[in-house]
């Protein structure tokens, strides 16, 4: 099957490392598999293109609506089997694209993610772009209960076009720990703390501001890792740094920095289906989640990770280094048995071959 994933950005984020695994599990399904990438952050192509990935970047999008941007990709997209988008943006283009190919009578095929939904809260006429998405997509993938219903919610959109399938992390049940005492020493950690690691884009819905104030008030190492998507927020997040808390960028060796870790937190306040959760629980460290539906969902038993909300931050983090063996080795058990990269792309190739069978 020949394959093409469309994304405005390739950067460094949860969309573009789920993307990557996909893909490298549909290569090992002997797909032929290309990429377009359009908007100006493309730091990922270099670890796309050691794959063997065809990425497209010979267009970049202007601003506002793009026509020609529309033109280049009607013209890609025409010689693959499925068309994948994800995000909103690159949906936008390509509802367009095949509400113009009735007209010419070629019938295109296009399945979208939905990565996450912020942009509903944050700009709420991009509803009326994800109602024509809803109605023009051949299959919508949600990676939420949350993001599900509300595409069935849509007036405009069946039901069976909606389908949930969960984020996945590779998973290695014999994990080999990295050596990270260089990176200790580099960081200039003491390694006699306990140290936690936040990895996520340092924006204000990531909550990096604040969890900075809750660590100023405890001994632990913090490492905030992380580009930054807002400079002015990023900056007040540098101003209000103390000695046991830093803040280390991109950084292309998380693996590393989560093994030298002994507890991952997140503060975000807003998440679908948060892949650097799943990837800390992968690495087998436990995790402390600020307490909203993207987190709660790996806890319905209450024994996979520790939530917390601003009033009991301190003792819920008191509870996790209590329990922190048992946790660790349920949500690992969890994320096996959930979400493997492999059971992810089996179920997405599955959506493509219903697509095409039908055409």
């Amino acid at each position: 099957m020949r394959i093409i994933h469309v994304c405005q950005f390739l950067g460094v984020g949860g969309l573009e490392q789920v993307l990557y695994l996909t893909i490298k599990e549909q290569l090992k399904l002997g797909h032929h598999v290309e990429v377009i990438v359009y908007d100006h952050d493309r730091r990922w192509i270099e670890k796309y293109s050691k794959l063997g990935i065809t990425v497209h970047t010979d267009y970049t999008k202007q601003d506002g609506f793009d026509t020609k941007l529309m033109d280049y990709l009607a013209e890609k997209v025409t010689k693959f089997d499925i068309v994948h988008t994800h995000d909103l943006n690159p949906a936008i283009y390509l509802s367009i694209i095949k509400l113009k190919s009735f007209a010419t009578g070629k019938r295109l095929s296009f399945i979208h993610t939905t990565h996450g939904m912020e942009h509903i809260k944050e700009n709420p006429k991009t509803k009326l772009y994800e109602a024509l998405i809803g109605l023009m997509a051949n299959k919508i993938i949600t990676v939420s209960p949350k993001f599900k219903n509300y595409y069935q919610s849509q007036l405009l959109t069946q039901n069976n076009k909606v389908v949930l399938i969960d984020n996945g992390v590779d998973i290695n049940e014999n994990i080999l720990k990295t050596n990270y005492n260089e990176t200790l020493e580099e960081l200039n950690l003491d390694s006699s703390k306990q140290i936690a690691i936040y990895v996520a884009r340092v924006v204000p819905l990531k909550g990096q501001l604040e969890l900075i104030e809750y660590y100023k008030k405890i001994e632990d190492e913090l490492l905030l890792v992380g580009p930054s998507g807002n400079d002015d927020y990023y900056q007040k997040c540098q101003s209000a740094l103390s000695s046991n808390i830093k803040m280390l960028g991109s950084r292309s060796d998380i693996d590393k920095l989560l093994d030298l870790s002994d507890y991952f937190i997140s503060n975000s306040f807003h998440e679908g289906l948060p892949i650097a959760v799943l990837e800390a629980g992968s690495r087998k460290l436990p995790c402390i989640l600020y307490d909203i539906p993207g987190h709660a969902q790996f806890n319905q038993d209450g024994t996979n990770v520790i939530l917390y909300n601003d009033l009991n931050f301190e003792e819920q983090l008191k509870k996790l280094k209590q329990e922190k063996e048992n946790l660790k080795e349920s949500f690992f058990k969890l994320i096996m048995n959930k979400y493997s990269i492999q059971n992810m792309t089996t179920k997405i190739v599955d959506l493509y071959k219903e697509v095409t069978s039908d055409k």
